[in-house]
This record gives structure tokens, sequence and C-alpha cells, in this order.
């Protein structure tokens, strides 16, 4: 099991808007109600 994940933000993370996808938002949360860390990147 994944005890870390990092994201990066443009083109990962959020839409062409600058929003993150409802499909992103759920993994994440279930990601995280299974005790994953999640890391925002960028450069």
């Amino acid at each position: 099991m994944y005890k870390l994940i990092a994201i990066d933000l443009d083109g990962t993370l959020l839409n062409s808007y600058g929003e993150i996808s409802l499909e992103n938002k759920n993994a994440i949360k279930k990601a995280t109600e299974k005790g994953v860390i999640i890391i925002l990147a960028s450069r």
C-alpha cells in the first residue's frame, strides 16, 4: 500500500480552468481515508 502520493498541480491535478476534477477529488479523498499522505508539488 502507498504511504505517500506527490501530485503535480499544473496539467496533472488541475484542469485548464485551474480546477480539480470530481474524479481527482474522489481519488484524493479515498487515499486520505486509507491514511495516505498527499503532497502537492509544483515548480
